[in-house]
């Protein structure tokens, strides 16, 4: 019996599964459910139920009993992995293992020990799996199998692409004579080392993966390669795309009814509507998905869930919050060695800890995280690396020395221009907005006013060129809020009630904070600051020293935020500002 096949070698069973009888459809069951314990794992546990109804009515000799009995246990053992019940899948597995047969059925050893890399995979037991996954590998060498050990190995080669600082490129030509299901793997092993070092060569490598897997029912990788694509073109600031590539996989993950990959599903979408700028609603998703997720082990699935909930956090203002959330997502990293997603979670965490005020812990946080990307080349960890030491020395520049070779104004101005040019040198990046409105900002602060307005204008471009979370992008943020107006659970729990127990689920996370109007989004935090004291009729020079700020830059701020708001005057910009809702008091 193979491993996986494709869809058309299934329909075939389905069609002899109708035609069978006697003992050639008890067979034909068990052949069916194990081929569709990851493609419709519901349907597999229903054939399961009925071939273990029918095989005492049928005498089968002892050998050959033991040997159904065994494949069917592994059968129910993935299934129940896969639905998160890790005890009923110990069992499972206990009873496949005291049921084996070499001699009946030669596979069933090593596709245990498959079986058990994915019950410690899903348990967060990490030298369990690679255990596991090496003996499996041993087993399927003996016997010649080809899919079988191509599988095993690719999944090796896919943990070193996230826990290993220079997992080795499969060579080509090797890939191209696998059949589709090694290839699947093979192309994501080659994949993973490029995430945080060339995201455009990575996103189509995973899309290809997650095609072959969508045809050899390895519906499961299918989705997480898929959202692994997602991130990629997140990460060069490609929203269409990022939402187009886990749109259909979404909708196939929520069918699945696995709860951890529903989670992590949910996860991406709160992911990409942040990217949208669409916080509150990512923060909601974020919180159903730890609810999701919440009788799970501890592992990878809530570790993302923890680490884009603080980065939503982070972005609507909730810094201290951020801080605590991420530290569980870097503890459940490191447990997983997923070490680039560690360095990026390190270099965000620092600069949040930089904002408020803890020099010792931020460069605690960036040692680290420089370590771990000298150690794996990520050029998009550098940027961050870059951005956290721009913050650092604007908090605490008194302190810091100027680093060396400087030419620019400030030291904050010197690393915030390091992060544009490293950001740069990646092939398809964007400039984020977020990052030239801190230049901007930095350069006003500076007295710099000529680079303070040209970056403001590409701030502008920016925003204009990935505006999707102010409609200006339709499409991808109506393929994002599809899906998740689809993946809202049906019953009638609150809200509230639902972040509560999210909230005491392992790993712990805040309840859903209250979030400032989405309106706000369009002003930096200092147009914000200069928005509200304009409303009290404070002059500019009233301004000025209220925000310990020159009288030029108070006026640059109310320049962009009379652009943004589309006003021509002091009172028209308090006005818009009211109609907006960013205004709660009257003038």
């Amino acid at each position: 019996m193979e491993y996986v096949v494709r869809q058309q070698v299934l329909e075939g069973l389905e069609q002899g599964l109708e035609a069978a009888a006697g003992v050639s459809r008890l067979h034909a069951l068990l052949s069916l459910a194990w081929h569709l314990r990851q493609r419709d794992s519901r349907r597999a546990e229903t054939l399961l139920a009925e071939f273990r109804r029918w095989l005492p009515r049928h005498r089968l000799p002892l050998a050959e009993a033991n040997a159904v009995m065994a494949r069917a246990a592994l059968v129910a053992c993935e299934t129940a992995c896969l639905f998160g019940r890790m005890a009923d899948a110990q069992a499972e597995l206990d009873q496949a293992r005291n049921h084996l047969r070499p001699s009946v059925d030669g596979h069933a050893a090593g596709d245990a020990f498959l079986a058990e890399a994915l019950l410690a995979k899903l348990s967060g037991d990490r030298e369990r799996e690679l255990h596991a996954l090496e003996s499996a590998l041993t087993c399927f060498a003996k016997l010649s199998d080809r899919q079988r050990w191509g599988i095993a190995a690719g999944m090796l080669a896919c943990d070193r692409g996230t826990s290993h600082a220079s997992p080795g490129p499969v060579p080509q030509e090797e890939v191209d004579s696998c059949n589709a299901a090694e290839q699947a793997f093979a192309l994501a092993a080659q994949a993973f080392p490029l995430c945080l070092r060339q995201p455009a060569e990575a996103a189509q490598l995973f899309n290809r993966s997650a095609a072959l897997a969508l045809d050899m029912g390895l519906l499961r990788f299918h989705c997480i390669m898929s959202m692994n694509a997602s991130n990629a073109c997140l990460a060069l600031g490609d929203m269409e795309a990022s939402a187009q590539c886990f749109e259909a996989p979404a909708h196939r993950a929520r069918q699945t009814g696995w709860p951890l990959l529903m989670g992590m599903t949910q996860t991406q979408v709160g992911r990409v509507l942040r990217h949208l700028g669409r916080h509150q609603e990512s923060l909601a998703a974020l919180n159903e998905a730890l609810l999701q997720m919440r009788g799970l082990p501890q592992g990878l699935g809530k570790a993302f869930a923890c680490s884009e909930l603080a980065f939503t956090l982070h972005a609507l203002g909730q810094v201290r919050e951020s801080v605590d959330v991420m530290w569980e997502a870097i503890q459940l990293f490191r447990a997983g060695c997923a070490m680039a997603n560690l360095a990026m979670s390190l270099a965000r965490q620092a600069h949040a800890l930089a904002q408020l005020g803890q020099i010792d812990a931020t460069m605690v946080a960036l040692q680290e995280a420089q370590a771990l990307s000298e150690r794996f080349g990520c050029p998009l960890v550098d940027v961050e690396i870059s951005g956290a030491l721009a913050e650092l020395h604007r908090r605490g520049a008194q302190n810091l020395p100027a680093p060396a070779g400087m030419t620019a104004p400030t030291a904050t101005i010197h690393y915030a221009e390091s992060a544009l040019d490293r950001g740069r040198l990646i092939r398809g990046w964007r400039p984020p907005a977020a990052l030239l409105d801190y230049l901007a900002d930095a350069c006003a602060e500076a007295d710099q006013m000529r680079q303070a307005y040209a970056y403001s204008r590409q701030a502008r471009l920016a925003h204009v060129q990935d505006g999707g979370g102010r409609l200006r992008n339709p499409r991808a943020l109506l393929h994002v809020l599809g899906v998740q107006m689809a993946s809202k659970p049906q019953d009638t729990v609150p809200p509230a009630a639902q972040a509560v127990a999210a909230a005491r689920a392992a790993p712990p996370v805040p309840l859903l904070p209250s979030a400032p109007s989405q309106q706000m989004d369009l002003l930096t935090r200092k147009e914000q600051a200069v928005l509200q004291l304009l409303a009290r009729n404070y002059s500019n020079k009233e301004i000025a020293q209220a925000m310990g700020v020159g009288a030029e830059t108070v006026k640059w701020h109310l320049k962009g935020m009379f652009s943004k708001l589309e006003a021509c005057s002091r009172k028209h910009a308090v006005t818009r500002a009211r109609t907006l809702g960013m205004l709660q008091y009257p003038d």
